[in-house]
């Protein structure tokens, strides 16, 4: 099954118009989220959820904005979730592809109803008091992917 990483979008952004994977750049949740998404999908397969764009390519144009879905009514999330999925319809069989979606519980559970194989591992990571556990789930991911990587890395080489 084909994976597709789906990253939040997020309130730090550069100021200006850039590729959308520069204008979050400076929110340094984002950049974690972005180097965990590279570790399970190609760069192709990687976009951004954004409450005013819905799903963009890293490398789409955009300029600064300040919406967010947090403080928005319910049904809201729901509409918008539909219109992100009804996107990825066009670019991917969602019976055939597994989402890992790299977003706090807002967005995720906005697209829950859509996507039938999805996965979020931050959902109840995402603490509106601190990020220690995003931090640590984060940190923890990195160390046993990259882990998992020199392992296999080493078996090619004997091969």
């Amino acid at each position: 099954m084909k994976t597709v990483v789906l990253i939040t979008c997020t309130k730090h952004k550069h100021e200006g118009t850039h590729k959308a994977e520069y204008l979050y750049s400076k929110s340094e949740n984002f950049m974690k989220y972005l180097e965990c998404a590279r570790i399970l999908a190609d760069r192709r397969d990687i976009y951004i959820i954004s409450a005013l764009h819905k799903l963009l390519p890293l490398d789409k144009e955009i300029e600064w904005y300040d919406y967010t879905l947090a403080n928005r009514p319910i049904h809201e999330h729901y509409t918008w979730g539909k219109e992100v999925s009804e996107q990825i319809k066009v670019l991917y069989d969602v019976s055939e592809t597994n989402f890992v979606v790299l977003a706090d519980d807002i967005y995720s559970s906005a697209l829950l109803p859509y996507l039938p194989y999805m996965d979020t591992p931050l959902q109840g990571n995402c603490n509106p008091d601190g990020y220690e556990s995003l931090d640590k789930y984060i940190k923890e991911f990195l160390l046993d992917n990259k882990s998992r990587n020199d392992v296999e890395v080493k078996n090619e080489r004997k091969n």
